[in-house]
Formats: C-alpha cells, structure tokens, sequence
C-alpha cells in the first residue's frame, strides 16, 4: 500500500455524514510490521497539514491506542521549502502513552522513530514472521533509541 491510486478521500466521509444517529473517525495512520504475513499496529498517528493552528481532536485514536497498547502520535507536516522536493518538515506530539509538548523535528529523526518502531518489534519478538527475516534488523538493543 506504499503507492496508492488517487481519489477523492473525503467523498466516504461525505456520504457518512449525510445520516443522522451515526459517527466515525478517519483514523489517519496505522503504522505497522512491515513483514508480509505480520502486519500488527506497531502506533496510530493522527495528521494535519501545519497551519499554524496546532489542535486536532485525537480523543479516540488515544482510546484505540491504550487499548491496543501502542503509541499514538499527532503529527503537523509542510513541504520543507529550503530542501524542497517531496521533503516535509514536522512538529510532533506524543499522546500515548506520554503526553508530551509539541516539538519540532526533521524529516530523518521522524523517519528515524518509524524504523525504531520496527527494530523494536523485532527485538521484543513481538513479530509473528520474525525467523523469516533474521538478518534485517539489529542484533542488539543499542540500536533502539
């Protein structure tokens, strides 16, 4: 699901909202196992373009998050105008399961935490294909920030 087709998004979210006694939330990311055949949510993330306006409700992608007992992001992101091409640049707050302040970090050290994520599952034998691929991750826990 690396590439996906391009299509209005919000023509479900549309049709959604035109009935009363209903309510959904688009949950904007579940990043997961990388390794076909395991797939398990390794944190949801919450996104918004940055505007300057900071606030997203995340109210029940925390919920999903504590109850699957994984982190949960809220990530503001913008074209990085000095490096430009498709670079991003981005503030990010943790939700879950530490509330933290909104930071600003580059594009590497949010790429960084994702393949953290990955390492981490892997160590932690949390993988269910883990044997599949032993010479893919680290060997050590060192690795894990």
């Amino acid at each position: 699901m690396r590439h996906t087709k391009h299509f209005d998004k919000n023509l479900y979210n549309r049709w959604h909202r035109r009935f009363d006694n209903i309510a959904m939330v688009d949950i904007d990311q579940v990043e997961c196992c990388q390794i076909k055949g395991c797939w398990q949510p390794l944190a949801l993330v919450e996104t918004a373009y940055d505007t300057g306006n900071y606030y997203k409700t995340t109210t029940i992608t925390k919920w999903l998050g504590e109850k699957a007992n994984i982190p949960v992001w809220l990530v503001f992101y913008k074209k990085d105008e000095i490096v430009g091409g498709d670079s991003l640049t981005f503030k990010v707050r943790q939700i879950y399961p530490i509330y933290g302040d909104l930071k600003a970090i580059s594009e590497a050290e949010w790429v960084s935490y994702l393949r953290n994520l990955q390492h981490k599952h892997y160590l932690e034998k949390h993988c269910d294909k883990k044997d599949e691929i032993r010479t893919t991750y680290p060997v050590s826990n060192k690795d894990i920030k």
